[in-house]
């Protein structure tokens, strides 16, 4: 048994991060209000309202903060994708078909459709609908770095390692290792 490889995923580039910000910002913004009146000691329904939809928009930011990839590990048998505070998602090595960069997904989200969880806090998280690829799932940070990692029947899994060359070499040595018989 070898020591498992690391690496690290690449850092957010920028459409992500104005996409956080910029919902970090809307969030502090609507707390402004219930700031101000508390401060002015002033009693109004009405800041209910804005109140609700920025802890909204927090804890919404906290969902997408702790599915947020941070390494990706290559051992004998498993790719695995660590999180920030969500468990770590295991593929089997063997369920691996092929991996290759994605360059030309480089222009999500314009040319692609979400259907599901994230599109840009803290990355690209969950299934997306590409239109003229189809069904993949995202677990990326930058789209610079994009690596399609086909899967069989299931969707190609989309991750962004900061090193995507480097990535692909150790894993596709670690497959060939894994599909070799023990002797």
């Amino acid at each position: 048994m070898l020591k498992p490889q690391t690496f690290l995923t690449a850092s957010l580039d920028p459409y992500a991060q104005r996409i956080t910000m910029g919902v970090s910002y809307l969030g502090g913004m609507l707390m402004l209000p219930l700031l101000f009146a508390y401060l002015s000691n002033l009693r109004w329904d009405g800041l209910l309202i804005t109140t609700v939809f920025a802890l909204s928009l927090a804890a919404v930011l906290v969902l997408a903060y702790a599915a947020a990839p941070t390494a990706y590990l290559i051992d004998d048998q498993h790719l695995t994708i660590r999180r920030r505070w969500w468990r770590s998602l295991k593929i089997p090595l063997k369920q691996v078909s092929g991996v290759s960069l994605a360059t030309t997904l480089s222009d999500i989200p314009r040319s692609g459709l979400r259907f599901a969880f994230n599109p840009g806090l803290f990355g690209y998280q969950g299934p997306f609908r590409l239109q003229p690829y189809g069904r993949v799932f995202f677990l990326a940070t930058s789209r610079e770095h994009l690596v399609a990692v086909a899967r069989g029947v299931t969707p190609p899994l989309i991750i962004s390692p900061a090193r995507p060359r480097a990535f692909i070499e150790a894993l596709n040595e670690q497959r060939l290792k894994a599909q070799q018989p023990a002797s």
